[in-house]
């Protein structure tokens, strides 16, 4: 949309005051900080220039690249007027409230130039709308039936358009889209921000059959439709199509790059991410902050530290780590990868800390094990008057779960509702029932879900299955198992939890029964697969691999392993292998896990000096475990293990974890 033009309003200053309207209009062009702007203010009320002279003055304080302090300064501005605003002031005020997530201020404005008796324009309008859009507003058909009072819609092609934007975007009421495709079917001149619009519409609600239609009738394709629709397709999970249109795309832009790679993570597709990445270096096009944002998700979902390295000094090359949005990436992606350290020297080198900054890092360091260092940090946090929320809650109960800090979980579970009036959610019970079940309080934990006031969710019961495993009581855990299945009938990973448990018991018979049931309800257990980066590349193993371009070498070097091992002292704990193979079979079964082929490989390709970093998708099993925790003492190598559920840091033959996993 055009510009607001400003009026001529020269013609009602009066002349002894011409020249001074004159020379201030100039200054206020040239202005370039908020001082400036303040000391004209004080020469236009010395003055006693007319109201008009206050449009420039606003529009300076509220355009897109003014300061905090500018934007403040321009409400107090408007405020104090001591004459009755002009409509392109409203406007100006109106447009700045839409802008900066105050809707409510941006309606009173209009409400009030109504009772004034200032008839709003189509300026006014296309702000108007453009505030419930952003913010989802139920006054969007008030403010279109506003715009029918006034004869605007009908005529102005920017508030035409405007609406059809809100009501394809809009997600409060049931009919919205049909409205959008009538404005649009309506349209006699149609743009390509309306087909963008209600093609984005159709894909944002899963319609992509409706939006592909609308895409192939475009005679025009700009870059803005061709994204939507990958990213419709990515959302759908229909890789294909998404992949053959980014293929068949005549001219590919930084965010058609963004958009294909935030697919592929949110898909959790992380291989297909960083290739999709490395591709797009080699095509030439230089990563921006967003590109940084999207991939290191992938990187951190990978384990992959030596890309994220790479990226983390480009962000240091490009001056993007004074991005909060950034900073916090990489600190949640080092957390992920591994190097804790690494991820807490950029939480403390940011210039500014946002509430996500605190969360990410409590986050970290739980998974890290490292309880206590959350505690401390959510008390440098309160120090500094920083209110937590309740994801902060999640991870300071989950860093207390992963290292046995039952007291302090139940402190803060009690703090988080009776000093900061926070509600707990299915979450923090879920923590809460962890905390207890990890510490072998069945009892206390059962007691808690039986009186949760929300229905229990498979999170809550997966987390008693698992408390029922530690305790080895295989007669509740059969009880929630029943429970989950009705909840979540396709996860595996029940089946497997309780399975253990009756190995661990020795109940073999009922083992096989477990086994017959996935049989029949055709749920296959899910393949364990490890992965590990070396020289940028990010290698990954199955149990048993044998595909590898060094799997002679890996097999020599884990017969070596198991050598050493052995004469260590060290008895592989078949306990959890199933019970139809004998020892020597089972035995054999637990030398190729897989990561225990990624360790192998791991010692194979790495410097001596550089820790060894294995990313697994399951839980490491026991006995995998132990022999890593000898492995390290063995070989004198850090080995950081990542499973499901946290990291693992082996040294000199023990483990971060303190056997609390």
């Amino acid at each position: 949309m055009a510009a607001q033009a400003v009026p001529n309003y020269y013609s009602q200053v009066k002349p002894e005051n011409l020249q001074n309207f004159q020379t201030i209009t100039s200054k206020l062009e040239l202005c370039s900080s908020l001082q400036q702007a303040k000391q004209i203010h004080a020469c236009i009320i010395r003055n006693d220039l007319p109201v008009e002279i206050y449009a420039k003055l606003l529009q300076f304080c509220t355009s897109s690249s003014s300061s905090a302090d500018a934007l403040n300064y321009a409400t107090q501005v408007f405020d104090n007027l001591q004459h009755e605003p002009t409509i392109f002031i409203y406007n100006t005020m109106i447009r700045f409230y839409a802008n900066n997530n105050s809707p409510g201020r941006a309606f009173s404005l209009y409400r009030q130039m109504r009772e004034r008796g200032t008839q709003p324009n189509n300026y006014t309008f296309t702000f108007l709308v453009k505030a419930c859009t952003v913010n989802d507003s139920l006054l969007g058909p008030a403010i279109h039936a506003q715009s029918i009072v006034y004869g605007i819609q009908e005529t102005d092609v920017h508030v035409y358009t405007s609406l059809l934007n809100m009501y394809a975007n809009a997600t409060t009421r049931e009919g919205n889209l049909a409205i959008a495709r009538s404005l649009f079917d309506r349209m006699k001149n149609k743009t390509a921000a309306t087909w963008n619009s209600m093609i984005a519409g159709y894909s944002r609600t899963g319609k992509i059959d409706t939006a592909r239609e609308l895409f192939d009738q475009m005679l025009e394709k700009d870059e803005h439709s061709w994204n939507v629709m990958v990213c419709g397709y990515t959302r759908t999970g229909d890789f294909d199509v998404a992949e053959r249109l980014f293929n068949q795309m005549p001219k590919k832009t930084l965010p058609t790059w963004n958009a294909m790679i935030a697919g592929y993570v949110r898909a959790s597709k992380p291989t297909e991410a960083l290739a999709l990445f490395r591709k797009m270096q080699i095509a030439g096009v230089r990563p921006d902050a967003i590109t940084v944002v999207t991939v290191l998700p992938a990187c951190a979902l990978m384990g992959a530290t030596d890309l994220g390295e790479w990226i983390h000094m480009f962000v240091k090359r490009n001056k993007f780590d004074h991005n909060i949005s950034v900073c916090n990436a990489i600190i949640d992606m080092y957390a992920k990868c591994g190097s804790i350290d690494k991820a807490f020297d950029v939480f403390k080198g940011m210039r500014e800390l946002s509430l996500v900054s605190w969360n990410t890092m409590i986050s970290a360091l739980a998974i890290h094990g490292c309880g206590k260092e959350a505690i401390e940090l959510f008390t440098e946090m309160e120090d500094g008057r920083i209110v937590p929320d309740d994801i902060t809650f999640v991870g300071l109960l989950n860093a207390c779960a992963h290292t046995r800090l039952v007291d302090s979980a139940k402190f803060y579970f009690n703090k988080m509702q009776n000093v900061y009036g926070i509600p707990p959610k299915i979450e923090h019970y879920g923590c809460m029932v962890d905390v207890l079940g990890r510490a072998q309080l069945l009892d206390e934990a059962l007691t808690l879900v039986d009186q949760m006031p929300i229905e229990p969710n498979s999170v809550i019961l997966g987390s008693l299955l698992n408390a029922c495993r530690i305790c080895r009581n295989s007669q509740v855990g059969e009880k929630v198992l029943q429970k989950l299945v009705q909840l979540d009938p396709s996860n595996p990973g029940y089946y497997v939890l309780l399975s253990n448990m009756y190995a661990a018991s020795g109940e073999w018979e009922e083992v096989t029964r477990v086994r017959n049931l996935m049989k029949s309800r055709g749920v296959g257990k899910m393949p364990g697969c490890s992965s590990i980066e070396v020289d940028n590349m990010v290698h990954e193993f199955v149990v048993g691999d044998k595909t590898h371009p060094q799997t002679q070498a890996i097999y020599t070097k884990l017969n070596e392993i198991s050598s050493k091992l052995e004469s260590a002292g060290y008895l592989p704990d078949t306990s959890n292998v199933f019970f139809d193979l004998d020892e020597e079979e089972k035995a054999q079964n637990l030398s190729v896990h897989s990561e225990k082929l990624a360790v192998a490989f791991g010692l194979l390709n790495t410097r001596h000096d550089k820790p060894i970093r294995v990313v697994k998708n399951l839980r490491v099993c026991r006995d995998c475990h132990a022999a890593i925790k000898l492995v390290s003492q063995l070989y004198n190598r850090e080995i950081i293990l990542r499973d499901c559920n946290r990291f693992h840091h082996f040294r000199d033959g023990s483990c971060s974890c303190n056997e609390f996993w």
